[in-house]
């Protein structure tokens, strides 16, 4: 790899294991990225993978959220709520209900399982996971659930991560 192309303003030091370098960067350009996903792009065997995740997270250069199903991998400056975000805009379901509600401000159900050309059931699963998460908030109003994101903050934080994704 050309290291003239290493910027100079990093908040850390310079990595100068190569491989290090490389896992770093896949995970600083593609955020909430998995295991066999950073596997498959650095070309890398599990053992040294393995190694190479562990010293970042060991020097503080990337986080690892760990899920009962997965691990998703983010550069140290990402926060908890930003991660949650990226996550679940990794799902074309998930995103496609939050650039709706982005887009009209309120949604139902129905709305998103016509427009997403999805089941009811589906939509509504990804709906408790976004409300699991605190990012969008359900209103009744007479017989139909409006969906909204939950405040001003996590909206734009979703602007940002559908402009990059």
């Amino acid at each position: 790899m050309n290291r003239k192309n290493i910027s100079k303003s990093k908040p850390f030091p310079l990595i100068e294991v190569e491989n290090r370098y490389i896992i770093f960067n896949a995970i600083k350009n593609m955020p909430g990225i998995r295991y066999m996903e950073l596997k498959r792009l650095t070309g890398l065997s599990y053992g040294t993978l393995t190694y190479h995740l562990t010293r970042l997270e060991r020097e503080g250069r990337i986080r690892i959220v760990r899920s009962a199903r997965k691990s998703r991998y983010y550069t140290s400056d990402v926060d908890d709520s930003q991660a949650d975000i990226i996550e679940c805009i990794r799902s074309r379901t998930c995103k496609g209900i939050l650039a709706m509600i982005l887009e009209h401000g309120t949604v139902t159900l129905d709305a998103l399982a016509r427009t997403l050309n999805k089941a009811k059931t589906t939509i509504k699963y990804h709906i408790d996971m976004l409300k699991a998460r605190g990012i969008i908030e359900g209103e009744r109003i007479g017989r139909y659930i409006f969906y909204h994101v939950r405040d001003e903050i996590i909206l734009n934080r979703i602007r940002d991560a559908l402009l990059t994704s």
